[in-house]
């Protein structure tokens, strides 16, 4: 491993562990994250200044604290790093709900990257993605794949816009397992694109059955592009533990919810 590489790697894991500190704390000082991470403030300064760049955090006095409620886009490769643990689990429950006979759609994502990888042995099914990714993992699998064309969002790797949509309009599929960046109760599933939101509108709309794949971040967040609002959905399958009032809620609209 290059000199160049190996600082990158560290660089990059020691930010996630930021990331994962605030999402729990919600806020952090500069003196506790030198402790907890065995770096120097020089360093710490400079990975709080990176991530705030990002949109990730905001800087403060002495630390940092977690943007509330507004979530930003992420590049896949950032997504893939938060909370693999959960989305491993989440991807594996998924994959027991898919039958051979069925065509499924797998929006683009982290969550779905990974039920891709469960999916790899199954036979008789077909899958419809816009997610390049998503289509190399499956290559060299017994599944029919139809990949989606239209606008390339590099950074996702995911294919969106009028031609990807008017594709998806000429189909039908028996489930859809999709993710989102934020779920809040009063506005409904977001995420950042608002050209993506619209083909994953589409997506729901084809689908018999709508399963959305979330970790428990993913709660109390919102950003740009609405999807839907979460009556739409038929189940979430998630890591989040929920409240009385918010097993509520989606028993009120009908929303089975899968905890694992």
């Amino acid at each position: 491993m290059s000199k160049k590489y190996n600082t990158k790697f560290f660089q990059e894991e020691r930010q996630e562990n930021i990331l994962n500190i605030l999402e729990k704390k919600k806020r952090v000082t500069t003196k506790d994250l030198i402790k907890k991470l065995n770096t120097t403030v020089v360093t710490i300064r400079h990975d709080l200044t990176a991530l705030e760049n990002k949109g990730l955090l905001r800087r403060t006095h002495g630390g940092a604290i977690r943007i509330e409620g507004f979530s930003p886009g992420l590049a896949l490769n950032e997504k893939e790093k938060l909370h693999f643990d959960e989305k491993i689990k989440i991807a594996k429950k998924a994959a027991e709900h898919i039958s051979e006979g069925d065509t499924i759609i797998l929006d683009s994502g982290s969550t779905t990257s990974l039920l891709a990888q469960e999916i790899k042995n199954k036979k008789g099914i077909t899958v419809i993605t816009n997610a390049i990714n998503i289509a190399t993992i499956l290559l060299g699998s017994d599944i029919e794949i139809i990949l989606l064309g239209g606008i390339l969002l590099k950074e996702t790797s995911t294919v969106v816009g009028p031609l990807a949509d008017e594709t998806l309009k000429k189909l039908s599929a028996t489930k859809l397992f999709f993710g989102t960046d934020g779920i809040d109760f009063k506005v409904g599933l977001t995420i950042p694109n608002i050209i993506e939101a619209h083909t994953s509108q589409i997506m729901m709309r084809i689908s018999a059955e709508k399963i959305l794949l979330v970790d428990s971040s993913k709660f109390g967040r919102r950003s740009l592009g609405v999807i839907s609002k979460i009556e739409e959905i038929d189940e979430i399958i998630t890591t989040k533990i929920m409240s009385k009032k918010e097993s509520e809620i989606f028993e009120n609209y009908g929303v089975l919810v899968t905890v694992v």
